[in-house]
């Protein structure tokens, strides 16, 4: 008998944890599994990437906190034994409701970022009010999941929570799926030397750092192009910072591409500029397009990936000298992918993911 799953996540947005939940829902085994999806809002990019064949509930709600009464009639209309849930604030939500649902569910949270990071951003009133509701509630999920190894001590150390309740499953890469997407039409001038950055436009990602190393890296190559794929709030703010450097000429915003693929595997190097991560997607796939890469040692995920710098080349973050020193080292070094994507097959990690959902 199929067990019925419920899967939430506020929408499909362009990001790493939705596609994540578009691997999930596309690959999860159809024979042992009855999922629903759930959305707070049936938007963003990666709508058309759902199956038909999954059943889908919109709670068309502006944010979390204002769809918890739909949320909590639709899960008791639904009625499943289990719920997987990933982004924090309907992580925290689901726990909250928990109480009201029928059935007593099962409830799986995936932690999408390094939570210390990502509190080291809010105000002290906010980082204390945040502890506190993660420490008294995030106990009551039946398990959380991690991204990697480094959040989950960094999940234990942050929210005082025991190890028992946290278990760790990397993020899986549909390679095939990635390599024929990726024999498209090269994007790029071939006569440059072509560098990608790709992310939300956001302060987390460090992309200030990279053009700042990008003037570097410019000195040396004066043929180098930088192409930065994603949407966000800084897009404003980073294009006036190259203009301000005088490298606006030299690097190209692109936004949000749905096959980004092509970008990755014609580019010279991929650059991961992120002041924090969970465990970067971007690092991942730029890895199964056999691209060249260059990250910062941030937390969480890069040095897992590359495993110190087999894989590829790790540097300090918050440091525009020592990321330039990386690119430069990167493109005119060898090609240190090799087979690394494989580890994070999507055929492994998602019978991790089943062998969990099936029995927690």
């Amino acid at each position: 008998m199929k067990k019925k799953m419920a899967v939430l996540v506020p929408s499909m947005a362009g990001g790493g944890a939705e596609k994540v939940v578009v691997n999930l829902l596309r690959n999860i085994d159809k024979e042992a599994f009855d999922v629903h999806l759930v959305l707070v809002r049936a938007e963003g990019p990666y709508m058309d990437l759902v199956p038909d064949s999954i059943s889908m509930t919109d709670l068309n709600a502006p944010r979390v906190r204002y769809a918890l009464t739909k949320l909590i009639k639709t899960l008791n209309s639904i009625q499943p034994e289990l719920i997987f849930s990933t982004l924090d604030e309907l992580n925290l939500a689901l726990v909250l409701v928990k109480p009201f649902l029928k059935q007593s569910p099962k409830l799986i949270v995936r932690e999408a970022n390094t939570p210390s990071k990502t509190l080291s951003t809010l105000s002290s009133l906010d980082k204390t009010i945040t502890q506190f509701l993660y420490r008294r509630f995030y106990p009551k999920a039946d398990l959380i999941i991690a991204q990697c190894d480094a959040m989950k001590q960094d999940i234990i150390r942050t929210y005082n929570l025991p190890s028992e309740k946290i278990t760790y499953i990397y993020n899986p890469l549909d390679i095939h799926d990635i390599r024929n997407k990726a024999l498209k039409e090269n994007p790029y001038d071939t006569r440059n030397i072509n560098l990608l950055a790709v992310g939300r436009l956001s302060y987390q990602k460090g992309f200030d750092v990279l053009l700042r190393a990008f003037k570097h890296v410019l000195q040396e190559e004066p043929s180098a192009r930088l192409t930065l794929l994603g949407e966000g709030e800084l897009l404003e703010d980073l294009s006036q910072l190259a203009v301000d450097l005088q490298i606006d000429k030299q690097v190209d915003f692109s936004g949000f591409k749905k096959n980004p693929y092509p970008y990755y595997f014609h580019a010279d190097t991929y650059v991961l500029s992120s002041r924090w991560e969970g465990f970067p997607n971007s690092l991942l796939e730029a890895l199964a397009c056999g691209t060249k890469v260059v990250a910062t040692d941030c937390q969480s995920g890069p040095r897992e990936i590359l495993l110190n710098n087999d894989y590829g080349l790790l540097v300090e973050e918050e440091n525009p000298e020592a990321l330039a020193a990386g690119i430069l080292e990167s493109i005119r070094g060898e090609n240190k992918s090799s087979n690394r994507a494989d580890r994070y097959h999507i055929d492994s990690i998602m019978t991790e993911y089943e062998e969990v959902f099936l029995h927690v």
